[in-house]
């Protein structure tokens, strides 16, 4: 796909991957359409790419809102007159042990990396039929294969992966791509903003280490333009999952779960 003079809205645009890849697509020549819920930062880098002379729209959006995510694509479509590619990249995360998960903080993430996806692209589905458009969902490498502490929010993801794969299949008689992008940790507020269990520190000794938020953004824009159907950054993650399960299992519990509650006293 060719970017220039396409409309893209892009979720979870005002930091991070999101804020990148408007960055990078503006930059290319896309139309860019930012939701996000800061209103504060959208409208900064609302300014900031105008005086560069791109075409941008911030509209103020919760995607976990169907009204609030309708109006911003009826603006889209009012503005730009079309919608090309849609970017799931709104979500959010949690850190802690499924036995004491709240059941209040799973239904969120579930709402904000689930509801918020399915609430874009059905809201979006009509007007990407009749551009033959693509969608984008920002997945994780979790969702291949899930980490201790970290289960909870990759659940979400292999949901997001599963949708995706029988979306694809719905839409191809109308010719509308879906691309799964199952990024790496990457280096964003997201680590700041996650909320995580009581007496567990996220990061123990720093040993998690993350990619660059431009870096991934730029791959997936790149994954885009190469209409590609699945990219997982971490194929030896996925490998040794497969053929070594239980040789994952032991250096994840000595890496992780052995530092992360060493502070705490044996069962």
């Amino acid at each position: 796909m060719d970017v220039r003079e396409k409309v893209v809205v892009v979720s979870g645009a005002s930091s991070g991957i999101g804020q990148a890849m408007a960055v990078i697509l503006a930059a290319k020549g896309s139309k860019v359409v930012m939701l996000a819920r800061r209103t504060d930062r959208l409208m900064a880098m609302e300014a900031e790419l105008k005086a560069a002379h791109h075409e941008v729209l911030a509209v103020p959006t919760d995607v976990t809102n169907r009204d609030q995510v309708n109006r911003a694509v009826d603006l889209t479509r009012e503005i730009f007159g079309r919608i090309d590619v849609v970017v799931n990249n709104a979500g959010i995360g949690y850190f802690g042990t499924v036995e004491k998960l709240p059941i209040e903080d799973f239904r969120h993430l579930i709402q904000t990396n689930v509801y918020g996806m399915l609430n874009l692209i059905q809201s979006s589905i009509p007007s990407l039929k009749e551009t033959h458009g693509t969608i984008v969902n920002v997945s994780s490498v979790l969702s291949k294969r899930a980490l201790p502490f970290l289960s909870a929010y990759a659940s979400t993801k292999s949901m997001m992966n599963a949708l995706a794969d029988g979306l694809r299949l719905e839409l191809r008689t109308y010719g509308v791509h879906v691309l799964t992008y199952c990024a790496p940790e990457t280096e964003t507020e997201f680590h700041a903003t996650t909320k995580h269990e009581a007496g567990l520190d996220p990061t123990p000794g720093g040993y998690r280490r993350k990619a660059s938020a431009r870096d991934v953004a730029a791959r997936i824009v790149q994954a885009l333009v190469e209409d590609k159907r699945e990219v997982v950054e971490s194929k030896t993650l996925e490998i040794l999952n497969w053929f070594a399960p239980k040789f994952l299992d032991a250096i994840f519990y000595k890496s992780m779960v052995q530092k992360v509650l060493k502070s705490q006293p044996p069962l």
